[in-house]
């Protein structure tokens, strides 16, 4: 089931300016990745990088300017204020609310974003897909996030990427370019919440979900979780950790990469790592994979966490020189550590390695455990605002 809507009818410290032209430089280095497991599943001790150690143009460990230097002033667009901002960042920042964004920055901003529904959830939950800049460029660009229910402090990031692109379209800049240039050339699709169900679950509880089939389903998982001591945690914090759909299937787990060899005795629904029956078996990744199919995007960049960490490789990846390279431009701006990863069953790996492959990097924001405290968002906010003009201008550049 598929509805468009077009908006007329219906109603970002440093920019590293150097950090594009010199990603091409850093391929050249061979790259030497930490080997690490599906994203989202690293311990915060393993995954904090060392504040000492730079990780790419600009990054921690960069020298710094002469004292009688004065630093170079950043006017680029994430670097101003919106005055009456629609989205308000906030712990616990949910479906309901992304949904009545999504409506007022529509209704603010006619003709300038376009959104649909490109899938609905087993809980009855709308997934959207928001289109910005020119939807009939070529050149597109997917940034996707909450795959994973507990990982939901990525959703206010998003939207607010996208409000700030809107807002300041016209008269904003971005490495001396005006914004609507890069941004009349590309078009920019968000995925923010693609997994709404288990955002509800992380955030809310058993109480969240609707259905009482589907509640009942996760109270069987629970108790065979627990019997299996996959679990000793009491059933409301089983349910805060809550990585998985409302059917117990964790999303970035369900997509053909490797899927057969990945935890093949977990046979039930679990808050984590169930496949599935079979790949893309769930809503879910189907709407994820229809609208990659439909669109032929150039890159994904899909929004993880925690762990402050940049993940852009998998086995057999045919998109692998180009991935490194994202990881490294990524890297110059946020300052996180880029690792390899053997990850099987996520949308990165898949589509790293189709016959018609795409390149992507996986983006994990935080330090602590997941659900990430709501405290650190004004530094991932800081670290993470110009990433989606930066790969709009990346696209056009590359």
């Amino acid at each position: 089931m598929k509805f468009t809507h077009n908006s007329r009818k219906r109603m970002t410290k440093k920019a590293a300016a150097g950090c594009l032209c010199l990603s091409l430089a850093f391929m050249a280095l061979s790259p030497i990745p930490a080997w690490a497991g599906p994203a989202g599943d690293i311990p915060p001790a393993a995954t904090v990088p060392d504040s000492g150690s730079g990780s790419g143009p600009a990054g921690p460990g960069s020298a710094a300017p002469l004292p009688d230097t004065p630093p170079a002033v950043d006017d680029s667009f994430y670097n101003q204020t919106i005055t009456d901002p629609i989205v308000h960042p906030v712990d616990k920042y949910t479906y309901e609310q992304m949904e009545q964004d999504i409506l007022a920055l529509a209704a603010r901003y006619p003709g300038r974003i376009n959104y649909q529904v490109i899938g609905q959830t087993l809980d009855g939950r709308n997934i959207y897909d928001i289109i910005i800049g020119n939807p009939g460029a070529q050149k597109k660009i997917l940034f996707q996030g909450a795959i994973h229910g507990r990982e939901y402090i990525v959703v206010p990031l998003m939207m607010q990427q996208i409000e700030y692109l809107l807002a300041f379209q016209d008269t904003g800049s971005y490495l001396g370019q005006p914004l609507n240039v890069l941004m009349g050339q590309t078009a920019i699709h968000f995925v923010p919440m693609t997994n709404p169900d288990g955002v509800a679950l992380s955030q809310f509880g058993e109480g969240a979900i609707r259905s009482p089939e589907l509640q009942e389903g996760i109270r069987a998982m629970y108790a065979a979780d627990v019997a299996e001591e996959r679990t000793t945690l009491p059933y409301e914090q089983y349910l805060v950790r809550w990585k998985s759909n409302a059917r117990g299937v964790d999303l970035n787990h369900n997509f053909n990469a490797d899927w057969e060899a990945l935890n093949p005795t977990l046979n039930h629904g679990s808050s984590s790592d169930f496949k599935g029956s079979a790949p893309l078996s769930e809503p879910e990744t189907q709407a994820l994979a229809n609208v990659i199919a439909q669109n032929g995007f150039l890159a994904v960049i899909n929004y993880h966490a925690m762990g402050q960490v940049l993940y852009w490789d998998t086995k057999d990846n045919k998109k692998a020189a180009e991935s490194y390279d994202m990881a490294v431009t990524a890297s110059g701006v946020t300052g996180y550590q880029i690792l390899g990863s053997k990850g099987v069953g996520g949308l990165k790996d898949w589509l790293q390695r189709e016959s018609s492959p795409i390149a992507g990097i996986t983006i994990e924001v935080g330090r602590s455990a997941c659900p990430v405290a709501f405290s650190e968002y004004p530094t991932i906010w800081e670290q993470n605002k110009q990433i989606p003009i930066l790969f709009c201008h990346y696209i056009l550049t590359h």
